[in-house]
């Protein structure tokens, strides 16, 4: 029976432990716990030139308000973007431009049927 109340009490006393780490370590309680720093980055944080609006353009390094009002606008009247180099034709975005930034894009909502977005 000795054993059986040692093993009994050694349970109930790491369960008690795990208890306690439990409630110092959650988020809200008022114990001080110091924790190291996530972060979390989603699988594809490209910018979809495609559908991106002015201000969401601008978090592009390199491109700016004018920029970015300009890559808009090329798109209202010419369409979807099928590639990174079709920013060539926005005047103020040269090749050194569009090599430097092509790795911050992605080209979506085109229809492979027509084309178009």
């Amino acid at each position: 029976m000795k054993k059986s109340a040692a093993l009994l009490l050694s349970f109930l006393l790491v369960l008690g432990f795990f208890v306690f780490l439990l409630f110092f370590l959650s988020p809200g309680s008022e114990g001080t716990v110091i924790r190291a720093e996530r972060t979390w980055e989603p699988e594809d944080a490209r910018i979809d030139l495609n559908r991106a609006s002015a201000e969401e353009l601008q978090e592009i390094s390199g491109i700016g308000p004018v920029l970015s009002e300009a890559i808009v606008a090329w798109r209202e009247e010419n369409g979807p973007f099928r590639q990174a180099e079709d920013l060539l034709q926005i005047p103020g975005i040269g090749e050194k431009t569009v090599d430097a930034i092509k790795d911050e894009l992605v080209i979506g909502g085109i229809d492979e049927n027509t084309g178009r977005g």
